[in-house]
């Protein structure tokens, strides 16, 4: 819903896999987009000198690798290293600056998502996240999402790496192509919805009209078709596309009962956590119609709080709102096919886009309700949507 920023680019391809990795000893967490350090306040100081040289140490041991540049490298290693692939191989110092300064396997993105540091002794950080690659094996490219452990010694008053163990994250979701599960989805829990797992809330008995698993969307009146069924814990995944430029429409994640009881036509959700489904001729045509900038919204994916929901905007964050903007852009104009995968745990929702992990936020107030689908002016296609819910 609209009524009236691209800090960096992801480097993955739409059927990574990705996934979050928490450890509850943790003091601080810091996001691709947090800047130098995003403090949790649950433990420790809001800023921790450690953490701060940790983080260099890892910065600095990420660009080394990158630039297959041993030489640096070297100095930030133990000589106590073991380095634990995914794959199962595991190098010592010596091979692993091998690895690097050879030709045959190179490091040509490292972009870490997330990364929490915490100190079980003085001398002892353990780093824990999870991060994007692109390797080059062989001449042929090999892009990755991998959650990690590592370990850091503090040796003569530099922090080393110690040791490193990294797992491809459990198949939750094949982003973007769910379908590819064929007839193992049902035994995995997840559930295609249809017609008859909709209820038209506010909507002309034409404004929705479904052929197999597509529904087409007339976008009048504005309204929204909901779940037969509330939804609390809950993964969701589709595929949308606008039909004409500029268009708008959404889907509305924990949208309470009294949000939509006697709605009329016109109107959308008094409640509820929307994803934004904007097509990307929106930004021409608001800046055109009002000559102000769109510095408010974005059309590759915004999450926010509608009426009486809360939510805590992951950031970047639109500026004096309560609207997560994504890290990076990956929706496709019209006539385009986007996939969205939104996951919904326990008051925190996280939505990818494309397969590119974009916005969300947590706090989600109130974190059960509805899913609805959104008419708001412009014809769209929904489709291949797939529910699972979750404890």
């Amino acid at each position: 819903m609209v009524s009236v920023a691209t800090p960096w680019a992801h480097m993955l391809s739409a059927t990574a896999v990705v996934a979050t990795l928490w450890l509850p000893t943790t003091i601080a967490v810091c996001r691709a987009d947090d800047g130098p350090i995003g403090s949790q306040p649950a433990t420790g100081p809001a800023v921790d000198p450690r953490v701060a040289a940790v983080l260099a140490a890892d910065d600095a041991r990420i660009a080394a690798m990158t630039a297959a540049d041993p030489t640096a490298l070297g100095p930030l290693l133990s000589d106590d290293l073991r380095y634990s692939h995914s794959n199962g191989s595991v190098d010592t110092k010596a091979s692993l600056l091998e690895l690097i300064g050879g030709r045959a396997t190179r490091y040509v993105a490292y972009h870490p998502m997330d990364r929490g540091f915490s100190f079980p002794s003085p001398e002892i950080a353990l780093e824990h996240g999870r991060a994007e690659l692109v390797l080059e094996k062989d001449g042929q490219p090999l892009e990755a999402t991998f959650l990690f452990l590592a370990v850091w010694r503090l040796e003569d008053g530099q922090w080393r790496f110690l040791q490193w163990q990294s797992a491809r994250p459990p198949a939750v979701i094949p982003p973007g192509r769910l379908e590819l599960l064929g007839k193992d989805a049902g035994t995995q829990g997840w559930q295609q919805l249809g017609e008859d797992d909709f209820v038209n809330v506010n909507g002309e008995p034409d404004t929705w009209t479904w052929q197999g698993d597509q529904v087409h969307c007339t976008g009048h009146p504005v309204g929204v078709i909901r779940s037969r069924e509330p939804i609390t814990n809950v993964e969701v995944s589709l595929e949308w596309r606008h039909l004409s430029d500029a268009g708008n429409s959404g889907v509305f994640l924990w949208a309470p009962p009294e949000a939509l009881s006697d709605l009329p036509p016109g109107k959308l959700p008094r409640g509820g956590i929307e994803v934004q489904v904007l097509d990307h001729g929106y930004t021409a045509r608001y800046e055109k119609q009002t000559g102000k900038k769109a510095s408010w919204f974005t059309t590759d994916g915004d999450v926010f709080p509608v009426g009486t929901s809360a939510m805590n905007p992951f950031p970047p964050v639109a500026p004096g709102s309560r609207r997560s903007f994504p890290t990076a852009r990956h929706s496709r104009g019209t006539p385009e096919w986007n996939h969205y995968y939104i996951r919904g745990v326990n008051g925190e929702i996280r939505l990818w886009v494309n397969g590119h992990e974009v916005s969300g936020g947590s706090g989600c107030a109130p974190a059960a309700g509805f899913l609805c689908l959104e008419s708001e002016g412009a014809p769209v296609e929904f489709r291949k949507i797939f529910l699972r819910r979750l404890p």
